[in-house]
């Protein structure tokens, strides 16, 4: 077969290239047409020539074979047998059938081995193919889902024991939080748990930020900013909040999740700086006014006296505005000091929010970009699962009809049979 033409047949080449096939076929013609085929897209391929061969290539190689494809008349041990021993290993493992039969109660008895689908004889080559590709990029969308979700509850129970989490419904009603939120709030899970979420909302807050988060996270866009909290006793505490919409399959907001980082003592720490920086500064200021005030008594001092006493008095203050200038310098380098020091702060608690901010919004990009590739393939995979439960049916309706001429074909034969009985006898009675 030319394979030259197999690149037009809009197949995830990639999947497949990484995916190992365990093909078992009797026919020496079909397995001569198909082999090529399966040996181009595929890493590896596991051949075996009957049912025997098949179960020891598959107990020997079993984590590295992605999907079977097997012929259902085969001697030694036919195809069935062989699937019902990979099921009591694997119910998941995909497998495709070769099969010359069409009937009913065949199909039916092999789809409850979990059969992904059937390929009927003699085969099509593209449309095996593209059955193949189908089956495998939904199961590798299922494996990067779980892979997904399994990351995310990873990362989740990390941040159960770090940061404060919560889930509200679509009109802020709390309906989960874990048990940092209300050791932190002060709140039991009881109290928190029906009510709304502004329970914890500080008066000082501008109603401004709460208009902005909403019409963010509402808008199924993340929100990330600082809050002021108060808890149940009053205190009050400050957090850096990501909050984040979570979309149900045909993208609308199911709930919103939030996940909150406690920095209060960053933030005492920033008030503290700030105060004493303040004070530093009024220090000064109040240093550079002494030294004017003194200076001009001293100038005033001069004009009316004129003296030793006057030119002692002027060493003297010459050597406290020394003083007074050293200290001052002193003062405003501690200022500086303390000033980068809170930048630094700053700096540093901004840039551990941001990056995990980052992390949050990238693992749920993901995952929800997986969640929604996955549902996707989900519902063309239901949408053929649908055509195939109707094709069964009328499959059952033609046997149906088949069985009915059938018996009709065969009440004639009687009648015919009858008619010549009678035509002999008639026969031999006139002789």
């Amino acid at each position: 077969m030319d394979l030259s033409n197999q690149n037009n047949l809009n197949l995830n080449i990639d999947i497949l290239n990484q995916s190992n096939i365990l093909y078992a076929e009797y026919d020496a013609a079909t397995k001569e047409e198909l082999l090529p085929v399966l040996e181009h897209y595929f890493n590896k391929v596991f051949i075996a020539l009957d049912g025997n061969e098949a179960l020891k290539l598959y107990s020997a190689n079993k984590n590295e074979i992605d999907i079977i494809l097997t012929d259902v008349n085969m001697p030694n041990v036919s195809g069935i047998d062989f699937i019902k021993e990979v099921r009591k290993e694997d119910f998941e493992l995909p497998i495709l059938i070769i099969t010359t039969f069409n009937d009913s109660d065949f199909l039916l008895k092999i789809i409850k081995l979990n059969i992904s689908d059937y390929i009927a004889k003699p085969i099509l080559v593209n449309t095996t193919i593209k059955v193949m590709n189908r089956i495998l990029t939904n199961r590798y969308n299922k494996k990067l889902v779980f892979k997904q979700k399994k990351e995310l509850q990873l990362y989740r129970d990390v941040l159960d024991q770090e940061n404060l989490i919560s889930e509200t419904d679509l009109n802020g009603t709390i309906i989960y939080v874990n048990d940092i939120f209300c050791e932190v709030s002060g709140y039991s899970k009881e109290e928190l748990i029906g009510s709304n979420h502004n329970i914890i909302r500080h008066p000082d807050t501008s109603p401004k930020i709460f208009e902005s988060l909403w019409g963010t996270i509402q808008n199924k866009e993340v929100w990330r900013g600082k809050l002021k909290n108060r808890a149940k006793n009053g205190n009050d505490y400050y957090v850096k909040a990501t909050i984040f919409p979570l979309l149900d399959e045909d993208g609308n907001i199911e709930k919103y999740v939030s996940s909150r980082y406690l920095i209060t003592e960053d933030e005492e720490e920033k008030h503290k700086l700030k105060k004493y920086i303040l004070q530093q500064k009024t220090h000064q200021i109040k240093h550079q006014k002494r030294l004017q005030e003194e200076f001009d008594d001293a100038l005033h001092y001069a004009k009316m006296e004129k003296d030793k006493q006057v030119a002692k008095f002027f060493t003297g203050l010459n050597d406290q505005i020394k003083t007074l200038k050293t200290k001052n310098a002193d003062d405003r380098g501690r200022i500086l000091s303390l000033e980068k020091h809170l930048r630094t702060s700053m700096d540093k608690n901004d840039d551990m929010q941001k990056n995990y901010q980052e992390r949050i919004e990238k693992l749920y990009s993901t995952a929800t970009s997986a969640t929604n590739e996955y549902q996707k393939i989900k519902k063309k995979y239901e949408v053929i699962n649908e055509k195939f439960e109707k094709s069964q049916e009328g499959i059952k309706v033609l046997q149906g009809y088949i069985d009915e001429y059938r018996e009709k074909i065969k009440s004639l034969e009687e009648v015919i049979e009858e008619y010549e009985k009678g035509k002999a006898q008639l026969t031999t009675t006139t002789k």
